[in-house]
């Protein structure tokens, strides 16, 4: 128990199938996340504009999934959900197999990314229910390290399929994610926890439908704490969207770089996630939650501005101060990820909790929509400009951290005083 605890990690006793429901899922995600792009251009022949309406499509069409998955969380409990998010991915990807008309492909986009956004906050809440007491935070960090870990291996796997099997390694990666949402799935409803709640303890489920005719998301939306948290929420995934949909376009048409340093930057934030952040959600559990995502902000811009600032002439030079930058956009990354999580839930009565979470991944998917135009617009304009703008917003998160540090009451600031 004190090497679990040296490494930040919580008590997993009685939760190792939902653990491992996590990495399955992962090592699936990580077989197809590369390829998402690539797969419906070389594998079904669909040119590379279309696909990108494809998914603009989908992720415009799924937003109301996030709310609407937090009612359901709330009315029926979040294992119900998180099995429901796996059986619709189990569908979709299987599909995607038997077709290959963009109209129809829309849709199966469509349905997967509904089964996403179903699948995050159900998870989240499920964590928040079994989770012991002050450990929240430790959940999340530790199902983040798991989660990148997986998607790392899975990616490796999948890179191997589709280098020896071309089409034919396309359709074996999109069954075996298939099949690892269908166990995670099997995992998830067969796991009895019953012994990890007190008897005495109304089911979760029964709770929230003795709640429900009393709560709604209006409740939600007169927390003027909690927007000012969603306004912070959907900045912070603007950043953390930085690296996967601006970073390589930056390094290489706006720099002009060698495109090899795009791959080492994704590789020093995967080893730093694997490795660092439960032991960095452990370090900080004493901290008030708002002052670690403000110095995550504040760290975050520190790190656009070294990277906005690397010269395109300089090969060796840019790429030591890309390394410096993606060290700190990490380390700003792991204080934001687990603590938003965790206030997000100790800001929630338990009976609303669905609906907070179904909240957040709204912010989530607002930013998915808009990131891609917004960096590449203001890309073209100068190669700085998107990481000048994210400067901006950092610094609006912060602000708005600093007014939350004063109005949230102790139990939802820290950590080791959660109830």
């Amino acid at each position: 128990m004190a090497v679990i605890d040296t490494f930040g990690l919580p008590n997993t006793k009685g939760r190792r199938p939902l653990i491992v429901a996590q990495i399955v899922d992962a090592l699936g995600t990580g077989l197809f996340l590369p390829f998402a792009v690539v797969y419906f251009h070389a594998a079904k022949g669909i040119p590379l504009t279309t696909v990108g309406l494809m998914l603009s499509t989908g992720a415009l069409l799924s937003l109301p999934a996030g709310p609407l998955g937090g009612r359901l969380i709330d009315r029926i409990g979040p294992r119900r959900v998180l099995v429901s998010a796996n059986l619709i991915r189990v569908l979709t990807f299987t599909a995607y197999v038997f077709t290959d008309t963009p109209w129809q492909l829309v849709l199966l986009v469509t349905a997967t990314m509904w089964g996403d956004s179903l699948f995050r906050p159900s998870v989240f809440a499920l964590v928040a229910q079994v989770a012991d007491d002050g450990h929240r935070a430790r959940w999340y960090a530790m199902d983040r390290s798991l989660r990148n870990a997986g998607i790392g291996a899975g990616g490796l796997i999948g890179s191997t399929f589709v280098g020896w099997g071309g089409t034919s390694g396309y359709t074996a990666v999109v069954v075996l994610n298939a099949l690892s949402f269908l166990l995670a799935a099997g995992l998830v409803a067969t796991w009895r926890r019953g012994a990890l709640r007190s008897p005495a303890a109304p089911a979760p489920a029964d709770a929230a439908r003795k709640a429900e005719p009393r709560a709604g998301y209006r409740e939600v939306l007169a927390d003027r704490p909690f927007l000012a948290v969603l306004t912070t929420t959907w900045v912070f995934a603007l950043c953390d969207l930085a690296l996967t949909l601006l970073l390589s376009a930056y390094i290489i048409e706006g720099r002009g770089l060698p495109e090899w340093q795009p791959g080492m930057l994704f590789a020093i934030n995967t080893v730093m996630v694997v490795l660092g952040q439960t032991a960095l959600a452990k370090a900080v559990e004493r901290y008030r939650r708002p002052a670690v995502l403000q110095t995550a902000a504040v760290l975050w811009m520190a790190s656009f501005l070294v990277i906005a600032a690397v010269p395109g002439d300089h090969a060796s030079l840019a790429f030591c101060g890309l390394v410096l930058g993606m060290v700190v956009f990490t380390v700003a990354e792991l204080l934001q990820a687990p603590t938003t999580s965790a206030l997000i839930v100790g800001m929630a009565a338990g009976h609303l909790r669905g609906r907070y979470l179904g909240m957040e991944e709204l912010m989530w998917s607002l930013a998915k929509v808009l990131a891609p135009t917004v960096f590449t617009g203001l890309l073209a304009f100068g190669a700085a400009l998107p990481w000048l703008m994210l400067c901006a917003f950092c610094l609006v998160a912060v602000v708005l951290l600093q007014r939350l540090n004063r109005v949230l009451p102790a139990h939802v600031q820290r950590e080791t005083a959660d109830v």
